[in-house]
């Protein structure tokens, strides 16, 4: 008699949650549909793009290659944002390699071809006729100097650029003021520990846009509270805000030198604009404008607005000092006229839109062709540096 009463309730029990798991996978499908939609009929590119991104054994993430992002963005089968990259450049072409974080692949601008790497290509063909020059945009969001030398030793190598544009700096020096506070290192006894992910989590990760973006969002609700703290903690006597930017700035030029270094033996030539941002630069007060001083607020929210302007002119002088260091050519951009909110995405001090883009293009080119760094003739031979032959250094000027 309770065998027969029992199996009722338990018949009743499995459809009930047979329902509600199948209302749940409903829901999650229409929601899943509906932010794809959206993703591809939005008005302009901004948030997070989960789908582009994988798990990279080495590097923490990668770009997935030879992958479309909702019509906005698209990466080759080499793993560089525009058109596909040939190992071999074409006889006679100079081959300039973008290389940095989210501020050269430009994810705020309206397409592959709006990135100031693709009209830097752009302005160097219109402004040199005759000659043939191709532009690789190298840059990865989230990328660090040491992952720019890390990315350069085990796979940019092989498309020997003759010249390296090396854009980087914003993402050190973020990086700076978030462990610079806590010290996260010194708390765990596993510092940089890979995080463990379920296999489950793992196919959500890489087939749900919806998925990523709440985790996105949970992150970014962390990372708000977490910033919070360190600004409570800001009051206290240590570690002062010049104290983080001291020490980070120390550890950025180490790494600094180091791909300097590694692009030499290579024999690439080194070009290294100085970083811009919408309160120009070697601003270092956010003065009196309330929205751009949000803006800075709410992009570096581990510093205050001077704190993070006081580094971006330090961080700056490290890059012209191991450029010199190095015989790397400097481009100071003071002159660039990129100073102003309107230059860059909305809300966003750092990343440009399109006109940002292309003038930051159009400068640059123009610097470049007037420092000589660029030599338009036929390139001299260079050893096979991918069967681990000797290198021979080739000169892009007399």
């Amino acid at each position: 008699m309770r065998t027969m009463a029992l199996k009722p309730r338990w018949g009743k029990a499995a459809l009930a949650t047979t329902a509600a798991l199948l209302t749940l996978a409903i829901l999650a499908l229409v929601g899943e549909a509906a932010v794809r939609y959206r993703e591809r009929h939005r008005s302009k590119l901004a948030g997070t793009m989960p789908l582009l991104f994988y798990q990279h054994g080495r590097l923490g993430h990668a770009l997935v290659r030879d992958f479309d992002y909702f019509g906005w963005i698209h990466i080759d089968r080499q793993g560089f944002r525009g058109p596909e990259v040939a190992l071999q450049r074409a006889p006679g072409a100079v081959r300039i390699m973008a290389v940095g974080s989210s501020t050269t692949f430009d994810p705020a601008v309206s397409g592959d071809a709006a990135t100031w790497p693709a009209r830097l290509q752009f302005w160097l063909n219109q402004l040199s006729p005759g000659s043939s020059v191709e532009v690789i945009n190298a840059g990865v969001p989230g990328y660090r100097m040491i992952d720019d030398l890390i990315r350069l030793d085990t796979e940019l190598y092989r498309y020997q650029p003759d010249v390296i544009v090396l854009y980087e700096g914003h993402n050190d020096l973020f990086g700076a003021f978030r462990t610079g506070r806590d010290h996260p290192g010194l708390q765990t006894s596993t510092p940089g520990e890979v995080p463990a992910i379920t296999p489950w989590g793992h196919w959500l990760t890489r087939h749900s846009l919806l998925f990523g973006k709440t985790v996105a969002r949970l992150k970014s609700l962390q990372l708000q509270a977490a910033a919070q703290q360190a600004r409570t903690k800001a009051e206290a006597a240590e570690p002062s805000y010049d104290d983080i930017i001291n020490t980070g700035a120390q550890e950025f030029e180490r790494d600094a030198a180091c791909f300097l270094a590694l692009a030499h033996s290579l024999g690439a030539r080194v070009v290294i604009p100085e970083m811009v941002h919408a309160s120009g630069v070697g601003t270092v007060s956010a003065g009196g404008d309330s929205t751009l001083f949000q803006e800075w607020a709410r992009t570096f929210p581990f510093g205050t607005p001077e704190a993070v302007l006081r580094g971006y002119v330090r961080y700056n002088a490290v890059l012209e000092r191991v450029a010199e260091r190095f015989a790397a050519t400097w481009v100071p951009t003071g002159s660039f006229g990129l100073a102003g909110t309107q230059w860059y995405g909305e809300g966003d001090p750092v990343h440009f839109n399109d006109r940002g883009a292309d003038r930051m293009a159009r400068q640059l080119a123009e610097a470049l062709l007037a420092s000589g760094v660029l030599d338009f003739r036929a390139p001299k031979p260079r050893a096979n540096l991918g069967a681990g032959a000797g290198n021979e250094e080739r000169s892009l000027v007399p």
